[in-house]
């Protein structure tokens, strides 16, 4: 198949499970990350390289100084075709765009655009890209396993009443005979502001059921149940984000100040 064929996004500044050494947004860490994924992935260049998680660094100012300026480098040079980022937080991402002199191309936001959030709308942060003409991706319309007739990952960092609300709405959609992962897929799609919706998946299986998905319409069953949910369980519930859970515990469990010192402080 040739190179063009393909559009492919990596990112960029989570490296290690070690907690220590988990994250590091170091120009020079990032110019040679970008090197090594290439060579792993065996291609002279990739599509888009996101920054990942930028909530994580102790410091926007590093991102700004370090991070985009070592990427826009490997823009001039060839190896990446466009500048992007993805993270949880949107005014994290917000503030980094405002603030950068480094024109960022692309921008991935997960679980804010699905029935238990619709804050990537809501906070004008759709219309915020697109001022900027930044192509916005939105990825997860299943909230990282939440919209599903399963329970989420164990990891799941979602508040215990999310987890309920979610539990009783696949509860729901089970007694009706629908799918609730299709509901929360037909969901996403239906808003036309939104250019890109990102679908993972499992299993060949379960890409195929979401292919399948994305090309059939909603019976009158389903739109009725999809409505039932909109109107009766998450409506009524509002945003249910998790902003600041795993951050929070992150930086509990490892010190900023540690982390700053051991990382960052030969800059």
């Amino acid at each position: 198949m040739p190179r063009k064929a393909y559009y492919i996004n990596s990112k960029i500044g989570r490296y290690d499970k070690d907690p220590l050494l988990m994250f590091n947004f170091t120009y020079a860490k990032t110019y040679q990350g970008v090197l090594d994924t290439l060579k792993r992935l065996q291609l002279d260049y990739v599509d888009s390289m996101q920054v990942h998680d930028p909530e994580f660094c102790p410091s926007v100012d590093i991102i700004l100084g370090e991070t985009l300026p070592a990427l826009h480098r490997l823009k001039q040079e060839g190896k990446i075709k466009y500048v992007g980022m993805t993270g949880y937080p949107l005014d994290v991402q917000r503030q980094i765009f405002e603030r950068s002199t480094v024109p960022i191309d692309t921008s991935l936001s997960y679980c804010h655009y699905a029935l238990n959030d619709t804050s990537l709308v809501s906070s004008g942060f759709v219309e915020f890209c697109k001022a900027r003409n930044v192509a916005l991706i939105n990825a997860s319309p299943i909230s990282m396993g939440l919209l599903m007739d399963r329970d989420p990952p164990g990891w799941h960092p979602a508040k215990p009443f999310t987890k309920e609300l979610c539990k009783g709405a696949a509860a729901y959609c089970r007694e009706e005979g629908v799918d609730l992962a299709k509901l929360a897929l037909h969901y996403c799609l239906r808003e036309e502001r939104i250019a890109t919706t990102l679908i993972s998946s499992t299993s060949v299986a379960r890409m195929r059921q979401n292919l399948d998905a994305v090309g059939a319409t909603l019976s009158p069953k389903e739109e009725a149940a999809l409505t039932h949910l909109l109107e009766h369980v998450f409506g009524p519930a509002g945003q249910q984000s998790w902003e600041g859970v795993e951050l929070g515990h992150y930086w509990e469990g490892i010190g900023k100040k540690l982390l700053t010192e051991r990382i960052y402080s030969k800059m």
